[in-house]
């Protein structure tokens, strides 16, 4: 990584932003996990994973347009106006009278949120080359996995003694705290030399060409498929564990936490490969084991219910080796594109948003309540992870 200020973490300061940055995405899904069902009970209506489906509808849309903008105007402009929507959209959310009005809420809020997601891969790619690049995203992914252990446990505190209204009063108040640390601590990566001109026709003509490259594209869906499944599962367990394991909204918050310790398990192994092996060949060792983890949830689903803490082994271990598939993705996508590094980033992103959506409407469709429908379509994302794999590499001129 480039030199730079390091904080007292032992990491660059620059980092730990964009850490924050990324972090509020999984922080505004998290949060208001436990309150799922009483939302449902508030508003008399099911269906909250569909509020969940609609962030990920304003993620895949709006990383389109901040990666040009930030092409040429650089890094930190757009980032201001990304998350004052952000801030916007969750106090909307948390003034809702129906599950309508929550949704689109939860759309705008997405629309700013998405911005730091598309952005921050981008000051990454300014900053690093491809090796460094894939040490940086599992840093990221390492300093984020705090995230997920953090906000459910909050959230399920939050909705336990007060409203769930305050969980979005509480992202409000994220956003505006994430505007002065940003302004204050981040500078622009973007080289002036590097800016492009903002024409709709160039944008449109710079996606098809990333969308024409093999490797670029195999990269980005396998990517997005094996983070799927991790949406797939903050979708539909919120009922399904606790409808199935008479949980209560804490108890949950703790049980998904889980999940953000085997994402930083998974990055810290991550980190030591990285040294002795590069992106490309850990992706390779990897990319099929979350299917052997997920074939065994599904015999969960059809023989079951299983024991609880059978179910937590088998998700922990599932979550474990689908963490080591997704940091090495985005350094390998984005490998080629310093020139582009804001639109390649933006692409990147709203694929991976677009096939999370995918797997988050099928759970809202199928799901019964029961584990079946969560691990078949969790197992179905990451068979087509493997299968993308195949695409991807099939050339060696596919491997950047």
């Amino acid at each position: 990584m480039t030199a730079s200020r390091v904080a007292p973490l032992g990491l660059p300061g620059w980092l730990i932003v964009i850490a924050v940055m990324t972090a509020i995405g999984p922080v505004s899904i998290d949060l208001y996990l436990p309150a799922f069902t009483m939302i449902e009970s508030e508003f008399q209506q099911r269906g909250a994973e569909r509020t969940m489906a609609s962030y990920l509808v304003g993620l895949a849309i709006g990383q389109l347009f901040y990666g040009p903008i930030s092409d040429r105007f650089g890094r930190k402009p757009p980032l201001y106006f990304g998350f004052i929507v952000y801030t916007v959209g969750a106090a909307g959310c948390a003034l809702s009278t129906d599950m309508t009005m929550l949704m689109v809420c939860r759309v705008v809020q997405a629309m700013g949120a998405c911005s730091g997601m598309a952005i921050g891969r981008a000051i990454v790619r300014d900053r690093c080359e491809p090796e460094q690049a894939a040490r940086a995203f599992s840093t990221l992914m390492m300093i984020v996995s705090i995230a997920p252990i953090l906000a459910p446990v909050a959230g399920g505190m939050l909705v336990s003694v007060m409203s769930w209204r305050v969980v979005f009063v509480v992202q409000a108040a994220l956003g505006i705290g994430l505007l002065i640390a940003m302004h204050f601590a981040l500078t622009e990566s973007l080289q002036p030399e590097l800016k492009r001109p903002l024409h709709l026709g160039g944008s449109l003509r710079t996606y098809l060409r990333l969308l024409r490259d093999r490797a670029f594209l195999g990269y980005a869906l396998l990517g997005g498929f094996a983070m799927a499944s991790l949406f797939c599962y903050v979708a539909g367990a919120p009922t399904v564990l606790t409808r199935t394991y008479q949980l209560s909204p804490q108890h949950f918050g703790w049980l998904i936490g889980l999940n953000g310790i085997a994402f930083m398990i998974a990055s810290r192994l991550n980190l030591r490969a990285l040294h002795l092996y590069k992106p490309a060949d850990i992706l390779a060792r990897f990319v099929w084991v979350p299917s052997i983890f997920g074939l065994a949830l599904v015999l969960a689903g059809l023989f079951g219910p299983w024991p609880l803490p059978v179910v937590i082994a088998m998700q922990f271990c599932f979550f474990i080796t689908v963490a080591r598939v997704m940091p090495n993705t985005s350094a390998l996508a984005l490998a080629p594109y310093s020139r582009d590094a804001g639109s390649a980033s933006a692409l990147l992103g709203a694929l991976q948003s677009l096939a999370a959506m995918l797997t988050g409407a099928a759970m809202a469709i199928f799901n019964n309540d029961t584990l079946l429908p969560l691990a078949l379509i969790m197992t179905s994302s990451v068979v087509v992870a493997g299968l993308l794999h195949r695409y991807a590499t099939r050339r060696p001129e596919a491997l950047p």
